[in-house]
């Protein structure tokens, strides 16, 4: 088993925020698309 240093919580903390973030925007971006293409 390799032995790595096991990540922080600041860490573990700051990567979730920005998954978070991304699918949000993602879902953001997808919700507009949709409604335009309804609107055309």
């Amino acid at each position: 088993m390799p032995d790595h240093k096991p990540q922080t919580a600041e860490q573990i903390r700051r990567s979730r925020n920005r998954v978070l973030a991304l699918s949000l925007a993602a879902f953001v971006v997808l919700i507009f698309f949709v409604s335009i293409a309804k609107m055309s």
